[in-house]
């Protein structure tokens, strides 16, 4: 009889088991498993990256046991938000396919915050404009508010703060 071995779990799952136990968390990943995004580890210290040429997130695995779940869901959604924009806007995947992540021009970055942020109201996830903006280093962060408030007004009346999530049911 043929003795079967485990199959060691591949790195994209192997990553996602890591992510701490949290819904908001959770849905971001089922998010971005639905817009056919994998994850990868980064070899950059400290660094998630979107990588649009294999639709893979490269996350810090460190950060999934070291940082706070806020930061864990404003990065995951940023790096989502990469992916979103580059389908939506060929010109920023052309604008920074060529370039080094740390010379990607600041409106692709705002922009990946931008979408972001809308994400995270679509999925329900109870973060105000202020505490996002405070995850986002400056002169972005100003972008990123300003963009939202001027053009995202839907983002900012959500009903994501209510005590309703997207699984509730209405009761007649």
């Amino acid at each position: 009889m043929r003795s079967l071995k485990p199959v060691a779990p591949s790195e994209h799952e192997a990553i996602i088991a890591q992510f701490p136990p949290n819904p908001y968390l959770e849905r971001l990943v089922e998010k971005a498993l639905a817009l056919g995004i994998t994850f990868e580890s980064s070899p950059v210290p400290e660094q998630w990256l979107y990588h649009p040429g294999r639709r893979a997130i490269l996350v810090w695995e460190p950060d999934l046991k070291e940082q706070s779940l806020s930061y864990l869901v404003v990065v995951l959604a940023h790096e989502i938000g990469h992916a979103v924009d580059f389908d939506e806007n060929p010109d920023h995947l052309v604008a920074a396919k060529e370039l080094h992540w740390l010379d990607v021009p600041w409106e692709v970055e705002a922009a990946a915050f931008i979408h972001g942020f809308r994400l995270l109201k679509e999925l329900w996830v109870p973060i105000s404009l202020d505490d996002y903006q405070m995850m986002i280093e400056e002169p972005v962060a100003t972008m990123v508010r300003q963009a939202i408030e001027e053009e995202h007004l839907c983002c900012l009346l959500s009903r994501s703060c209510q005590e309703r999530s997207p699984d509730s049911r209405a009761v007649s």
